[in-house]
């Protein structure tokens, strides 16, 4: 049976965000799904300042848009909602300083790695929610310049944890 499903990732609309999801399974690769998503963010002050070289001087960063391509693999027919998967999305973010006017665009490819829970409320159709959580290792594609004579940095891992709210249909 071959299925494709329309979802959203939770987190990105309580952060000033948005998120859509598409997602393909074909009967011939039953343990592999397969997906596409654009969202856009406005990172919390408080992860920001989580990275100690950006503490205290008022960053703010917006995912003004993200293409993501990743595939996930259900490994155990005993659990099938449980999966992991690697992917990539391809970033590009405004960054600013409280105080100050101007702002840097910059571009980010970002290799991803992830496990999660894909739990159906009403069989093996409808309705699913998915958990997840997320390694991500963002490579620079281009750098900001400093506002102020400092630059914003990034971590070389970005966890991120959240839940996708879906449907899924039969083809």
């Amino acid at each position: 049976q071959n299925y494709v499903s329309l979802s959203t990732d939770s987190l990105t609309w309580v952060i000033d965000g948005y998120s859509f999801i598409g997602s393909y399974e074909h009967a011939s690769l039953p343990k592999l799904r397969f997906h596409a998503e654009v969202f856009g963010i406005e990172l919390p002050e408080s992860i920001i300042d989580n990275y100690e070289p950006n503490q205290g001087e008022g960053w703010q960063r917006r995912i003004d848009g993200a293409l993501m391509f990743s595939v996930d693999h259900h490994p155990m027919d005993q659990l099938k909602g449980l999966h992991w998967g690697a992917g990539f999305n391809v970033q590009r973010s405004t960054v600013s300083r409280a105080g100050f006017s101007s702002s840097q665009e910059y571009d980010t490819f970002e290799p991803i790695v992830r496990i999660g829970y894909q739990w159906f409320l009403f069989g093996s159709s409808g309705l699913f929610i998915t958990p997840y959580a997320v390694l991500g290792f963002p490579i620079h594609l281009s750098e900001p310049d400093a506002i102020d004579g400092e630059v914003y940095e990034e971590a070389a891992v970005l966890p991120v944890a959240s839940v996708q709210l879906g449907w899924r249909v039969p083809l």
